[in-house]
């Protein structure tokens, strides 16, 4: 699969601290080709839109599926976290429970979990 995009989307948001949302919008904006790329070669690569006031946009269009698409889930089952909490709120075996009733490591409101 090589020359391809590989995108990861993540079921949830993430609190980042403003440096690292800094430095992906810096890397979006800054990408270059890989060095055997089949055009633009190490050249500025980037899909992003530079927009008037010099700041960029990387919003992509809804796209359709085919069956060429390597389409797969992964959860926290597919790694071993580091942090207990995580491995904690893994563990509950009823996937509808972690994915909907509780779907973070932490109490939230609505949750009627006690886990």
């Amino acid at each position: 699969r090589g020359n391809t995009n590989h995108w990861r989307m993540m079921k949830d948001p993430i609190q980042i601290h403003q440096r690292q949302l800094d430095e992906m919008r810096r890397l979006l904006r800054e990408r270059r080709a890989p060095p055997d790329a089949q055009f633009n070669a190490c050249e500025v690569d980037t899909a992003a839109a530079t927009l008037a006031d010099g700041t960029f946009s990387v919003a992509r269009p809804l796209m359709q599926t085919h069956p060429g698409h390597a389409k797969v889930f992964c959860e926290c089952k597919d790694w071993v976290s580091k942090w207990p909490e995580d491995r904690s709120w893994c563990a509950i075996p009823d996937i509808n429970e972690r994915f909907f009733n509780h779907p973070y490591n932490f109490e939230t409101q609505g949750s009627k979990s006690g886990y």
